[in-house]
């Protein structure tokens, strides 16, 4: 399968399941979509340039300004313990996260998960969605309990 077929593929899957799908121009990706419904986060579907046999669902965790001081008012060691607190949330999802732009100074968290073509079936896709979107959901949870602050995702 080519890729703009597997991106068609896609689209069509989103939208039969209810999904508003919007493509956007990306120059690290082959093809990237946005994807939202109201039950879920918006998340993003893309095939990174480097990669020729895999798609990836993606979304980032953002802290506003007022969250990002509250945090950042933390001693050091109490960020650090929050960050492993987050860690041990993502690593129960099968979720990869990146800090970006690094753990020390985050500006989001990125939470991603792979699917590889030789296994891109309709049910393997949508699983893969809800497990993107179920991480981002306990992140969202962590900080709100943990911290009292409430991020948002994009």
């Amino acid at each position: 399968m080519r890729i703009g077929e597997v991106g068609e593929r896609l689209e069509e899957w989103l939208e039969a399941e209810g999904f508003s799908v919007w493509k956007f121009a990306d120059d690290d990706s082959r093809f990237s979509l946005k994807v939202t419904r109201d039950e879920c986060p918006p998340l993003l579907v893309l095939q990174p340039q480097s990669k020729v046999d895999s798609l990836l669902v993606t979304c980032d965790v953002r802290l506003a300004d007022k969250g990002q001081e509250k945090l950042l008012a933390l001693p050091e060691k109490e960020r650090e313990f929050m960050l492993f607190d987050l860690r041990m949330v993502l690593l129960s999802t099968e979720c990869r996260c990146q800090f970006v732009p690094s753990p020390k100074s985050w500006k989001a968290i990125r939470v991603s998960k792979p699917v590889f073509y030789d296994g891109l079936t309709k049910d393997r896709f949508f699983e893969t969605m809800d497990t993107v979107a179920r991480a981002v959901s306990l992140v969202t949870l962590t900080f709100q309990w943990k911290f009292g602050v409430t991020p948002y995702v994009s």
